[in-house]
């Protein structure tokens, strides 16, 4: 077993995963069976790359920019206003925009069907690159998070993404990426609508989004179970790694190989300790990032 996760150096943590796993899989009073093992893990921060901005952020950017363009009346209103402008300030704190952010959103690839959308979503991942790394999007998946994933396969777990950004952009490579089936791609969404033999997106956003104590509810609502394992990297990951038996909280402090920073994850670290979570350090745990 331990073979299997040779891009994870040495250590407490890697011996705490493999000693978990033994625990639940081997027989003896911790055995669960199969149907029981279910494993839930965050994408953005948690199983690829975050920094300097969401994949789907960049996504959201570059089809704002052709609405405007297409529609300059747009252009007068956020957040199209700050992407034409190139206004860096407002759109770093666009989460402290949060009406806006919810009308760029949900007005982005309103009526249009699913399928269009992912048509859209993979014409993305086609042509894009990560800005910094320089690498496309679908190579900045953590390698050790893609192996633990791989182990937890062979030990007949049931892995889910749980994903406060969206679902359906998620489920477009989570095969290709992490081996994950889309139909176990659990994310923040829009409303949908069928009409004329198809399914439609709508302006409306499903409620709970998949984040904080989101993330408990839809993995109840879509597994029927508590997750066994759980893994995240910031507080709005914290309520599942609660419901979880076996939580890890990737800790990013690795300036050199990927990027080093706490915010958004100052609480959750502190309940870490208090939990006795398993906390990944990027620079210390991971022998190879990407």
């Amino acid at each position: 077993m331990a073979s299997q996760l040779g891009s994870w150096n040495d250590g407490e943590t890697r011996s705490s995963i493999l000693g978990f796993l033994r625990s639940v899989t081997e027989p003896g009073d911790s055995f669960v069976p199969p149907a029981e093992r279910i494993a839930t893990f965050d994408n953005d921060g948690t199983l690829w790359c975050e920094k300097p901005m969401y994949p789907q952020a960049d996504f959201l950017l570059r089809r704002w920019g052709a609405m405007a363009k297409a529609d300059p009346s747009k252009a007068k209103e956020q957040p199209w206003k700050a992407v034409i402008e190139g206004d860096k300030e407002w759109l770093a704190g666009i989460l402290d925009h949060i009406p806006e952010l919810t009308k760029g959103v949900t007005e982005a690839y309103d009526g249009i069907t699913t399928e269009a959308f992912e048509d859209a979503v993979q014409g993305f991942f086609d042509t894009a690159s990560h800005p910094t790394l320089g690498i496309p999007y679908t190579k900045i998946g953590y390698r050790p998070m893609r192996e633990l994933i791989d182990l937890l396969v062979t030990k007949e777990f049931h892995v889910y993404i749980c994903s406060a950004g969206g679902r359906d952009f998620v489920r477009v490579i989570s095969e290709e990426m992490y081996g994950i089936p889309r139909e176990r791609v659990i994310g923040s969404g829009t409303t949908l609508e069928y009409r004329e033999g198809d399914v439609y997106r709508t302006k409306g956003v499903e409620q709970p989004i998949d984040d904080g104590p989101g993330k408990p509810v839809h993995i109840w609502t879509r597994t029927g179970r508590r997750p066994l394992m759980a893994g995240g990297n910031a507080d709005g990951d914290a309520a599942m790694l609660e419901t979880a038996r076996f939580a890890l909280l990737v800790h990013h402090d690795d300036a050199e190989r990927e990027f080093a920073y706490d915010a958004g994850a100052e609480l959750a670290l502190t309940e870490a300790g208090e939990q006795g979570w398993t906390v990944v350090s990027v620079k210390d745990d991971f022998r190879q990032v990407f």
